[in-house]
């Protein structure tokens, strides 16, 4: 019989089983040895985690291009030209976290795989903060279900927040649960780490920080009814409270001396949103994929598999939280449920666009409930039926799992690597034309093919025609002497009377195109882009062929 570890939610060492009691189901027997080492959740948690960075290696690859937003955050410390326009929306965590690699190099596959390094070390020390709530397997299984969702992997190396936001939330959530339990070890250190937590968080995404740090906030609070938990869930709230003071305190002065103030920053970071809406219907169409659509057209029929991978999912997860209901660590995984739920709902009401990244943290933490049922089934299956009706059940789930997740991965990197190879080739066959610095390219997808280029980028809203008037920045850099090089498809260039003047260029046979003034005022400062063979184009050695 299955021998249980008993631990308190206050994060104390567990005692041994005594002689003959039973344990609980799904906790791990007690061993000894090596076995007890490589089977421990601990070691199991690490390898779910090397797993994680394999996949992303081989199921990803190091060599993918950079999207626009990646270049957006890549561009702020990168010595590859200028920076890109910074969005008011966004927060400067995730260039921070590139900086170390893209201020020295501008290797794509250096970059992709220290964000495969920093991704699965995070991984590992997101949920292991939950083992001193949760001893046993569940832990594990937990951070190998988020881990094996296709989001997680193709964002693992990717340039973006959502990734981290969500083990930021996994890592916040299991601070203040730790901190706030009666007798907990260690307390101010608890403390201390909850405080920079989330002073770190809204950094990444600052409204989901919001609503991470106010649901968390809203759980402890909930504490207070309780006497033994009163003055620790009190001193969480201030640690809470006090980090993110300092975070948004950074995005408040950012807004007064970037943006003209907090409402014009707000009004500007919520300006694409569109009426507001219900878009649970946009969310299950999007749980294959594609990674960012607007609509049911663009977000593609409903996956069946999708859906019944869903449904396993959250049965899963309520078989969990009834199997927990009269356990230690039921309030850590209500918990868990209450502040998924409410990123969830912000995002099943977010108007304009849906991406299946953007429920990255509720599913992180819904996974602990999904986790804990799943331990509890094979526990009951193999008390019941025997130990070969576990391993077939677990076989079954765990395989249809990753198959379906698999097979969404590849069927949405396939498109990707196919597109942002395509910025490489435009990026080449500019080369081939002569232009000088400073440089500015201008139209669909201008950030990605600006920092090939070392150029500055003026972005245009992509599929649709140029503005008949240039922006203000566009026009002064028109007028101060840059070389514009205008990027687009087919003719909508028709709409902008101010590039037909320009040489028009065939650059693929994709039906892309490029306008470039090439007629510079003399006194503009000019600067060869590279050394000009025949015909003014760049010397082969120094133009990589598509």
């Amino acid at each position: 019989m299955l021998q249980g570890l008993k631990r308190r939610e206050s994060g104390a060492r567990p005692r041994p089983p005594a002689p003959g009691r039973a344990g609980r189901a799904g906790d791990p027997a007690p061993r000894t040895g090596l076995v007890a080492a490589l089977t421990s959740p601990v070691a199991l948690l690490a390898a779910v985690a090397f797993c994680y960075a394999l996949a992303q290696i081989f199921l990803t690859g190091p060599r993918m291009g950079l999207g626009y937003d990646e270049t957006v955050y890549v561009s702020q410390f990168s010595l590859n030209g200028k920076p890109a326009g910074f969005h008011a929306s966004r927060g400067w965590g995730t260039p921070v976290l590139a900086a170390p690699v893209v201020s020295l190099t501008d290797s794509i596959v250096a970059l992709r795989m220290y964000m495969t390094t920093v991704s699965a070390v995070l991984l590992f020390l997101a949920f292991r903060l939950w083992l001193p709530l949760r001893p046993g397997y569940a832990v594990p299984v937990a951070a190998a279900l988020f881990a094996a969702w296709w989001p997680s992997v193709f964002y693992g190396h990717e340039v973006m927040p959502n990734l981290y936001t969500a083990l930021g939330t996994v890592a916040l959530t299991g601070l203040a649960l730790r901190a706030a339990a009666p007798g907990a070890r260690r307390r101010p250190l608890l403390l201390a780490a909850v405080a920079v937590v989330a002073a770190v968080l809204p950094f990444f995404r600052p409204s989901d920080a919001l609503i991470v740090a106010v649901a968390v906030g809203g759980v402890t609070a909930v504490m207070l009814l309780s006497r033994a938990r009163r003055r620790p869930a009190f001193l969480v709230i201030l640690a809470l409270g006090a980090g993110s003071a300092v975070a948004f305190g950074q995005w408040v002065l950012e807004a007064l001396l970037t943006f003209g103030g907090i409402r014009e920053r707000v009004e500007l970071g919520t300006q694409n949103f569109g009426e507001v809406r219900w878009l649970v219907g946009h969310h299950i169409r999007a749980l294959d994929g594609p990674t960012l659509c607007s609509g049911p057209v663009g977000c593609g029929p409903v996956p069946v598999a999708g859906v019944a991978w869903l449904a396993v999912f959250l049965l899963l997860a309520a078989g969990g939280l009834v199997a927990a209901w009269r356990r230690e660590h039921r309030i850590a995984l209500v918990a868990a449920i209450v502040v998924g739920t409410c990123i969830a709902l912000a995002y099943l009401y977010y108007p304009a666009f849906v991406a299946p990244r953007y429920l990255a943290p509720a599913y992180a933490l819904w996974s602990f409930a999904a986790a804990e049922g799943f331990v509890r089934l094979l526990a009951v299956l193999r008390h019941r039926a025997g130990t070969v009706a576990a391993v077939a059940c677990c076989a079954l789930l765990t395989g249809g799992y990753l198959h379906v997740q698999n097979g969404y991965l590849a069927a949405n990197v396939i498109p990707t690597e196919r597109s942002r190879s395509g910025y490489q080739r435009l990026a080449d066959e500019l080369r081939k034309i002569e232009f000088r610095r400073p440089c500015l390219i201008y139209g669909w997808n201008a950030p990605q093919v600006a920092y090939l280029l070392n150029c500055e980028a003026r972005s245009a809203l992509s599929g649709k025609p140029f503005p008949a008037t240039p922006d203000y920045i566009l026009d002064q850099r028109i007028k101060s002497g840059y070389h514009i090089m205008a990027i687009f498809r087919e003719d909508v260039d028709m709409s902008a009377p101010y590039l037909r003047g320009w040489p028009r260029h065939l650059l693929t046979s994709g039906g892309w195109y490029a306008r470039i003034n090439h007629d510079l005022r003399p006194s503009a400062p000019a600067k060869a882009a590279g050394k000009k063979g025949a015909r003014g184009r760049v010397n082969s050695e120094q133009t990589p062929r598509p």
